[in-house]
């Protein structure tokens, strides 16, 4: 009984924070998490899902082998970590705008920054552009990535993981289709 206690605790304490992962509106969404397992630790305040876990609230979808989440002494969201072969993150980041996807071995949700961090193996597309390489980071409000370099360390990604080099894929911008096809030509040609 305990157990099924602090998993609900647990799990209302990660609802006001996990709301930033995700659009506005989503913030009322409730969250929902399914694991084959779940071990909280109400004194270190964490809580560790295992087994195939799937975490969405409105557009936000986090899924991952093994996910831990630690909270503060007032039960709002430190950190989530999220490991698997890979672990997934989606959000749709504006009403209209395609969805932020990611993958890597692991992410991890900084929550005073709003931040996701990709580590190893990571991959991000956004709005059609993608970024690869061991450690790619996303601010989530400022809809930001930084690749190639661990901010926290101050290190590259060649003294910090793999051979340090990232990939990056930008698409062109659309462009108005009349400065794309080239004016007649109406002047009269040279006589010889």
């Amino acid at each position: 009984m305990r157990c099924a206690k602090s998993l609900f605790v647990m799990t209302l304490l990660l609802y006001p924070a996990a709301a930033v992962f995700a659009l506005p509106s989503d913030s009322a969404q409730p969250i929902r998490i399914q694991a084959n397992a779940a071990t909280l630790d109400d004194k270190r305040n964490t809580a560790v899902y295992t087994g195939n876990v799937i975490i969405t609230q409105g557009s936000m979808r986090l899924t991952g082998s093994r996910v831990t989440l630690t909270t503060d002494a007032n039960g709002e969201l430190n950190k989530l970590v999220t490991q698997g072969g890979p672990a997934t993150y989606q959000q749709t980041p504006e009403a209209n705008k395609a969805p932020v996807k990611a993958r890597a071995q692991t992410i991890e949700y900084h929550a005073a920054d709003e931040r996701v961090v990709l580590i190893e193996k990571a991959f991000l597309e956004q709005s059609g552009n993608t970024f690869q390489g061991d450690y790619v980071s996303y601010d989530i409000p400022a809809q930001v990535v930084d690749a190639g370099r661990n901010s926290n360390s101050g290190a590259s990604g060649a003294e910090s993981n793999g051979n340090g080099r990232i990939e990056i894929t930008i698409q062109p911008r659309s462009r108005n289709a009349e400065s794309t096809v080239p004016a007649e030509d109406t002047s009269e040609p040279d006589a010889p």
